[in-house]
C-alpha cells in the first residue's frame, strides 16, 4: 500500500545538528579534506616549483603513501597555483620582516 502525496510530511532533521556523534564525523570529514588538499598543495610545490629540480616521485609516494602514478595525477594546475601563492606570501612576508621599521633612515 502506498500513501498517497498529500498525506506526505516532511522529515524533522534538527536532531541531526546537535548530534554528538553526527557532528564529530562532519568535524572528522573537514579535517580530512583539508588534509587532503594540504598534500594536494605539497605535492603540487614539490613537483612543480622546486628548484634545480622536482622531488622524485618514488620518495613523495613512500611519504603519501600513493603510488607513483598516484603522485603524478595526485595535483591539478590549481593546486600549483595555490602552492605559488603561498610561497609569495611566505616570501613577501619574510621581505617585509627584513625591512627596517623606519624606512631605513638613521
Amino acid at each position: 500500500m502506498t500513501t498517497p502525496a498529500r498525506h506526505l510530511r516532511p522529515v524533522n532533521t534538527a536532531w541531526q545538528d546537535c548530534d554528538p556523534v553526527l557532528a564529530a564525523l562532519r568535524a572528522a570529514r573537514d579535517r580530512r579534506d583539508q588534509a587532503d588538499r594540504d598534500i594536494r598543495i605539497l605535492l603540487a610545490y614539490a613537483r612543480e616549483l622546486t628548484t634545480p629540480r622536482p622531488y622524485r616521485l618514488a620518495d613523495l609516494a613512500e611519504a603519501t603513501g600513493k603510488s607513483i602514478s598516484g603522485v603524478r595525477t595526485g595535483y591539478s594546475p590549481d593546486d600549483v597555483d595555490a602552492a605559488r601563492r603561498i610561497v609569495h606570501d611566505i616570501s613577501d612576508a619574510h621581505d617585509a620582516a627584513e625591512r627596517p621599521r623606519d624606512g631605513g633612515h638613521d
